[in-house]
């Protein structure tokens, strides 16, 4: 959780000393954003090398047959994720994602030539011998048949990667650009929604470090990545292109939402948006704790902090929690079949994040220290908690 502190540190900076200077208004032309990202992560990424750096006497002499096929496999790692942020970027013209295309082809060619001399060096420091990247390059070079099995890993790590960076980037500059460009007041709405901003931004610079940023020589590698298509359904269909499912799903039959049936002169209004508040804390804070080695669909290492020492699924729990108090279903409905349709569909949400903590525990129970959390979990967790002056009354 140290390098998301840090991360989060450098990013207020940022945004108050812009905020206060009123050079926020022209963020988006110039640049500031992205700016104020790159400090960040680089922040982060130093307070991680730093807490992390192991210390060898000697260097190992990595052979250059596989300094030839890791850096093979590396540079087709990054080409494909230009290819997928373009085809991406062109079929869902609503998304962000020319944001984090365009700047990636610029930075694309250093990338590339810098990579011989970053897979030499992280050989010397930490050599992995014939991984994935190894024998991937091997096939690329024609000296290795295609297997899937041999391929497996290396492939599912990378499309996750694929994946999530340029929406996780591309998000990430969207969101602190929205929140440069808001001007501070002691109005109670126009905090709300600044801080929720602001939530969300570190939300997704956290995120994005995540995915950016995994290696062994950090200490954040991905260990694992789920093989099994349930977990990898659950987990796309809330992120595009394959939410629009999600959203036809659950659109509601009115447009009414907890600010238009409350007002702030009632007491329950209040009540309501400390509500709504705290899950967003409790889902922000949850990302905060996995830190540089947040990702989806992968082990990196047991997190068992924060929320996580409560319950196994904080974020996705604090989430479900948010939309159905956000949304009153019951709100705004003209009949009793407008009222089942706003429930089912709000309850299919809450089923799609139900499969994903399934198939994540199915997944991570595979390691040990995972299962000893999620025996403790079961026993001494919020819910375990909860449980118990029910058992004590029935008996």
């Amino acid at each position: 959780m140290a390098s998301s502190l840090v991360m989060m540190a450098v990013f207020m900076a940022g945004i108050l000393t812009l905020s206060a200077s009123g050079s926020n208004q022209a963020s988006h032309e110039n640049g500031t954003a992205q700016l104020i990202i790159l400090s960040s992560l680089l922040a982060g990424l130093l307070h991680r090398w730093r807490s992390h750096r192991i210390k060898t006497r000697q260097l190992h002499n990595p052979s250059q047959k596989s300094i030839k096929f890791k850096t093979l496999a590396l540079r087709a790692g990054l080409l494909a994720l230009l290819v997928y942020s373009a085809l991406l970027g062109h079929f869902q013209q609503d998304l962000p994602i020319p944001i984090f295309t365009f700047e990636y082809l610029l930075i694309l060619p250093i990338l590339m030539l810098a990579t011989p001399r970053y897979v030499r060096w992280a050989e010397q420091q930490i050599p992995s011998g014939e991984d994935g990247y190894y024998r991937f390059g091997q096939f690329l070079c024609g000296q290795r048949r295609w297997n899937w099995i041999d391929q497996r890993n290396w492939l599912l790590m990378w499309g996750v990667k694929i994946i999530f960076i340029p929406l996780m980037y591309s998000w990430l500059v969207l969101a602190t650009n929205e929140l440069l460009h808001i001007t501070w007041s002691t109005n109670p709405g126009l905090i709300v929604t600044a801080l929720f901003m602001l939530g969300l931004s570190i939300d997704l610079l956290v995120a994005t470090g995540g995915y950016l940023l995994a290696s062994r020589l950090l200490g954040n590698e991905v260990l694992s990545t789920d093989r099994h298509w349930l977990g990898w359904l659950s987990c796309l269909i809330c992120y595009p292109p394959l939410v629009f499912i999600l959203h036809e799903v659950k659109k509601q039959t009115d447009d009414i939402d907890w600010s238009q049936w409350l007002l702030p002169s009632e007491p329950l209004y209040w009540f309501w948006a400390a509500a709504i508040t705290s899950t967003w804390l409790v889902y922000w804070i949850s990302t905060l704790h996995f830190g540089l080695r947040f990702s989806n669909l992968s082990w990196r290492g047991l997190i068992d902090t924060g929320p996580y020492r409560y319950t196994k699924h904080p974020a996705y729990i604090s989430k479900n929690i948010y939309w159905w108090l956000h949304t009153v279903p019951f709100v705004g409905v003209a009949s009793q079949l407008d009222l089942l349709r706003n429930l089912l569909g709000l309850s299919f949400v809450s089923l799609v994040y139900y499969l994903r903590a399934k198939t994540e525990e199915r997944h991570l129970m595979a390691f040990p220290e995972y299962r000893t959390y999620s025996q403790h979990i079961d026993q001494y967790g919020l819910l375990a908690r909860l449980k118990r002056p029910w058992q004590r009354a029935s008996v």
